[in-house]
């Protein structure tokens, strides 16, 4: 997976919000163990602040991000977009003639993400990707892919770049619809329309 952006002010405030609950349990670790009289051996050091930080960023990271709890709360405003996404598109290559059947597998944390978009001829991989959120028409996955045309695939095919937009309406978090374009090299266009099946991706 690679990092993407987002317009959501979250990064900067979640860090903050992890680091003083980090002191605080460190602090109350010690607090406990000292009140036990709990005395650690010389090797094995008390929880300190960085180490529950990390742990803390970490599970916030993975899981806690997209719990209901963490969104209740405010915490956590970027869409968990992780799933497998059944879907179309029609395309400039056949005068749009044709919808052609593709598959959309995201697999996201709340720092990373990957876009896969299978057709019957290639299969095209994220390199960068932005999630808006702030948009009043509903949330935005805008990423640049690389796409590679698998062995059935006609010899006029080849490696190419591109940039797909899909949003999601603000009513309706089981459909992503919009466009995409290829680069220079092919330079066809088109729209695609896809719909959640699997609602989750591992990112183990």
């Amino acid at each position: 997976m690679h990092s993407y952006s987002t317009d959501s002010d979250e990064r900067r405030l979640v860090p903050l919000i992890l680091a003083a609950l980090a002191i605080v349990l460190a602090w109350g670790s010690s607090k406990v163990l000292a009140a036990a009289h709990v005395s650690l051996p010389w090797w094995m050091e008390a929880p300190s602040s960085m180490g529950l930080y990390g742990v803390l960023y970490t599970l916030f990271d993975k899981y806690l991000w997209r719990t209901t709890y963490v969104r209740k709360l405010g915490l956590s405003k970027v869409p968990n977009l992780a799933g497998r996404w059944n879907g179309f598109l029609v395309s400039s290559f056949d005068g749009f003639a044709k919808q052609h059947d593709v598959m959309l597998q995201i697999f996201q944390s709340w720092t990373q993400i990957s876009v896969y978009l299978t057709t019957a001829t290639s299969i095209s991989t994220s390199c960068v990707a932005v999630i808006q959120v702030s948009d009043l028409s509903g949330v935005g996955l805008v990423y640049q892919y690389q796409s590679q045309p698998l062995a059935n695939a006609r010899k006029s095919m080849h490696m190419h770049f591109g940039t797909g937009m899909l949003r999601m309406c603000r009513d309706d978090h089981h459909h992503l619809t919009g466009e995409y374009y290829a680069g220079r090299d092919r330079g066809t266009y088109g729209q695609i329309c896809f719909w959640k099946v699997l609602p989750e991706c591992s990112t183990d």
